[in-house]
């Protein structure tokens, strides 16, 4: 009897550490996996060319991470976060190439270092309600996007950089980013005096029904030219607001786009949501977007060369993990508008002036 009683104690003792370090780990997993199969009606992507039917699956924005915090004196705590693209639909991920970075919070807020959402971004994701990418996205319209052969990107997220976040103050919070000089981060300008750094600030209220967002990017030298160099800058402003089951959103960008040290491109885009919680596990959500015409002292500024974007979806929780649900849009181009579904997985830019629909089924599970 004592020999057993002696073989409990030794085996209690040896897992005390192990209980203890376990308890002392703040290490999680987490993650999100998206599938979507969409079947469209496929814009003609070389002139002659008639229309055919598309369907293809993605998987976009499906991720595997790996966040915690070390507790240290001083109220301080060390922070980390690995979070990796999953494309599991047959694409290809790479490890911790989506918000990832290294650091220390406290009383004052966050700040750290390595690859992250830029705060327009970040913003943007608060008003914007719709989809950012796959077959209804609209962060083209918005954010990213392009005219003949010059595109802008402001939905991004920025390597080498060093971020702050202000604490909750309120329903209050800002940040601020800016990148190293490393020529890798921004530019494809081969002039070697640009600094090429890319700067970005929001500042976001949000409490009870109300939610409001503001924010800027620049990005230095961002053009490709040998002698000249000059930036492309972009601003945002939306808000939102709940009226019991009813939630509004609207947002709107004005982004500048550098094509020579003399003359650049404008376009201003905006857009509107609204979602309706059904009774029980139900929703709706309408969205339109419209990408406005490239204008300014450029030659490529062109008229007609904006596009709209209509939207309807229904959504169902099985559980507050997974959801599923079905949807359909619209995309239609000005007659000199060349923009496409992003769910289309091959083919180049839309035909000039063409139109495109898209239904599609989903499913996503969170974890």
């Amino acid at each position: 009897m004592n020999k057993k009683l002696m073989a409990v104690a030794v085996a209690g003792a040896l897992a005390v550490p192990a209980l203890a370090f376990a308890q002392a780990s703040t290490v999680q997993i987490y993650g999100k996996l998206n599938t979507e199969y969409g079947i469209a009606n496929q814009p003609d992507f070389v002139s002659g060319q008639s229309r055919v039917n598309a369907d293809a699956f993605n998987s976009g924005a499906s991720n595997i991470g790996f966040k915690g915090e070390e507790k240290l004196s001083g109220g301080l705590s060390a922070t980390f976060q690995c979070e990796s693209s999953t494309s599991f639909m047959g694409g290809t991920g790479a490890f911790c190439d989506r918000n990832s970075a290294v650091g220390v919070k406290g009383g004052f807020g966050s700040l750290y270092i390595g690859t992250w959402d830029t705060p327009l971004k970040k913003a943007s994701g608060v008003t914007r309600m719709t989809a950012e990418t796959g077959w209804l996205g609209t962060q083209q319209l918005l954010l990213s996007g392009s005219n003949l052969t010059d595109s802008f990107d402001f939905s991004r997220r920025t390597a080498n950089s060093i971020n702050y976040d202000t604490p909750n103050m309120s329903g209050f919070t800002a940040s601020v980013a800016f990148t190293s000089l490393n020529t890798s981060t921004n530019t494809t300008s081969s002039d070697a005096t640009a600094k090429k750094r890319t700067y970005g600030l929001n500042a976001m209220y949000a409490n009870g029904p109300l939610a409001v967002v503001a924010g800027y990017e620049k990005q230095e030298n961002n053009i490709s030219s040998a002698t000249t160099s000059n930036d492309d800058s972009a601003w945002l402003v939306g808000a939102t607001y709940t009226f019991g089951p009813l939630k509004a959103g609207l947002t709107y960008v004005d982004a500048k786009k550098a094509v020579l040290a003399t003359t650049e491109a404008k376009r201003t885009s905006w857009n509107l949501a609204l979602q309706y919680q059904l009774g029980g596990p139900g929703s709706i959500l309408a969205g339109y977007a419209r990408a406005g015409d490239y204008k300014g002292n450029s030659t490529d500024s062109v008229a007609n060369t904006g596009a709209n974007m209509w939207q309807i979806s229904y959504n169902h929780a099985l559980s507050k993990r997974t959801n599923t649900g079905l949807g359909y849009g619209i995309l239609r181009n000005d007659s000199a508008g060349t923009y496409s579904l992003t769910g289309l997985t091959s083919g180049a830019a839309n035909k000039t002036g063409e139109n495109a629909s898209v239904f599609t089924v989903y499913m996503n599970h969170s974890f």
